[in-house]
């Protein structure tokens, strides 16, 4: 399977997810077509494509990825992906993955950091992260899943206590960023940072000092 074709369903997800977001037609209606689409798209192998392309070069298990309308009532869930241990396979839920880049394109940067340089960090590299097309977004979420499983937020101590780093949600989007990063260069010859002008250079970031 093509990126053209994983390209092509990804932005049929986004076109659903706009009219439910903005409330354009009844929601139950709108859950229902998402729901069919999340089941073609898992019989189309959309999922096996992200599983081959994202998580099988880092995981030793056969692990897969499914698109899931997983939901409590009407209300879109808070969790983008989510292991499921049982089965092996990663459940995406494309309709938070939409939610979840709108809200990032929407950032604005505040001088906050010296309250909470945490979360000014992430705030600011979500920001950059929004210049990205949401195709990439996407590959993206997928691979954050794949370094929360492999832990790589996770440091051992002396005595082998281990401590999970200030900011895990950031260390494995970061993470996640660099492995696109490498992708697309791979398979398209582009340089995300030069192309979409993204300014960020981890080194700088790492303590609020």
């Amino acid at each position: 399977m093509g990126k053209r074709t994983l390209t092509s369903c990804w932005k049929q997800f986004e076109t659903m997810a706009e009219v439910y977001l903005t409330e354009a037609k009844p929601r139950v209606d709108t859950v229902k077509k998402l729901g069919e689409l999340a089941g073609r798209a898992n019989k189309d192998e959309i999922g096996k494509a992200l599983a081959t392309l994202f998580v099988k070069p880092y995981v030793a298990l056969p692990v897969a990825v499914e698109f899931s309308l997983e939901m409590n009532g009407l209300e879109v869930p808070e969790w983008l992906t989510r292991y499921d241990e049982v089965n092996n396979r990663i459940l995406l839920q494309p309709l938070s993955v939409c939610h979840y880049i709108q809200r990032m394109r929407g950032i604005q940067v505040t001088e906050d950091k010296v309250q909470d340089f945490v979360r000014w960090r992430n705030s600011s590299f979500l920001h950059e992260m929004a210049k990205l097309p949401s195709i990439h977004l996407l590959f993206m979420v997928v691979l954050q899943r794949v370094a929360y499983m492999l832990e790589i937020a996770h440091l051992e101590k002396r005595g082998g206590v281990i401590e999970v780093a200030e900011g895990e949600a950031y260390h494995t989007l970061l993470w996640a960023f660099k492995e696109v990063e490498a992708f697309v260069l791979r398979t398209s010859g582009i340089q995300v940072r030069a192309h979409y002008v993204i300014s960020w250079y981890e080194s700088d970031w790492i303590t609020g000092r």
